[in-house]
């Protein structure tokens, strides 16, 4: 037993150590005041920071401020303006920080706090991008996109699939989800290279989507798509008749090299619903599901909704399952299914 527990502490120990930070910024050793000199986005400003401004040509938008109970923080604010704008905050040189990783750390977690700000009336979105070739917006590894005016966030993987020539989509269509306006939200996101993954957690809703990184087989992934910096971008479309105000904040940015995803986020990993079929639904006694992908099924766990657990019962890893549902009262229900590679949720009607 004591050679046991000595053996886990050591592969607990030997996992923590592979975690090599590359890249950390809190801003808290920045002067307060403007970021950076340049509104071209060619002279490093503080902390080796791009500032572009793509018409107001102006660094007072880009600057380092307090916030309470948080200290110095990055701030991108506008003023009032009826013109069409774009702003970009550049770091360069990412790629450099990965090639100084241990061998074998091939798993990228990347990791920022993000003020949504206000909302605006019009046409106006924030980006925060992992940009692959340049920093325009059009290459990226990764780009999660936030919608200032519904509130809506999506995330693609910027590099087409060769077979679908289509960019690889990790948040949309069904997987909707809302961020909260005027809210501080982290993302954590895992470029999984060996295996041709991506993770995004959101801990603010308690929940982790993936998808693939690039589609084909993942030999030389990490030499042939690594993220060349970070951009947060935000840009608005104003056709005059709006007077548009836009506010956005960014903290603890960290970039770490891993030896592989944390198994609770792999576990966590919330899967799109219609790789499920349920038939029949309505259904009576016995309902049959299937997936599409053979994917294994380890659990159903079955709520009301108003989200109580009603009861959960388990099967030993089968593609295609039979759930009894005969003491269920009748109404509608949200099945939980825990899979090999995640968790889908499936509506219910019980006749």
């Amino acid at each position: 037993m004591k050679k046991y527990v000595l053996f886990l502490i050591t592969t607990m120990c030997f996992n923590v150590l592979n975690a090599q930070l590359l890249y950390t910024e809190n801003f808290n050793s920045y002067t307060i005041g403007n970021l950076g000199t340049d509104p071209n986005g060619v002279i490093p400003g503080q902390g080796g920071w791009l500032t572009l401004c793509w018409n107001t040509k102006s660094n007072s938008f880009f600057n380092i401020v307090n916030e309470a109970n948080r200290g110095k923080v990055l701030d991108l604010t506008t003023n009032y303006t009826k013109n069409a704008e774009t702003f970009s905050l550049i770091k360069s040189n990412i790629e450099k920080l990965i090639d100084t990783r241990t061998p074998g750390n091939d798993v990228i977690k990347f990791e920022i706090d993000f003020f949504t700000g206000n909302q605006i009336p019009i046409g106006a979105f924030s980006l925060i991008t992992l940009p692959l070739e340049d920093f325009t917006g059009t290459h990226y590894v990764f780009q999660l996109h936030f919608n200032k005016q519904t509130g809506h966030i999506s995330g693609v993987t910027g590099f087409p699939n060769p077979q679908t020539t289509k960019r690889n989509v990790i948040l949309n269509g069904n997987n909707e989800v809302y961020l909260p306006f005027v809210a501080w939200i982290t993302f954590v996101v895992y470029l999984d290279y060996p295996n041709d993954k991506l993770y995004v957690e959101i801990p603010y809703f308690n929940k982790v989507f993936s998808g693939s990184l690039r589609g084909h087989n993942a030999n030389n992934l990490i030499q042939d798509f690594k993220p060349i910096g970070l951009t947060m971008i935000t840009s608005f479309q104003s056709n005059g008749n709006y007077n548009v105000f836009s506010s956005q904040r960014f903290d603890n940015i960290k970039i770490t090299a891993l030896n592989a995803v944390p198994p609770y986020v792999l576990s966590s990993v919330e899967i799109s619903a219609d790789k499920f079929n349920l038939y029949p639904n309505p259904a009576s006694n016995v309902v049959n599901i299937t997936n599409s992908e053979n994917m294994f099924v380890k659990e159903v766990a079955v709520y009301d909704t108003t989200g109580k657990l009603i009861n959960t019962q388990s099967f030993n890893e089968q593609a295609e399952i039979q759930l009894n549902v005969e003491k269920l009262a009748s109404g509608t229900y949200m099945l939980h299914l825990q899979t090999n590679e995640g968790t889908a949720v499936k509506k219910l009607v019980k006749k």
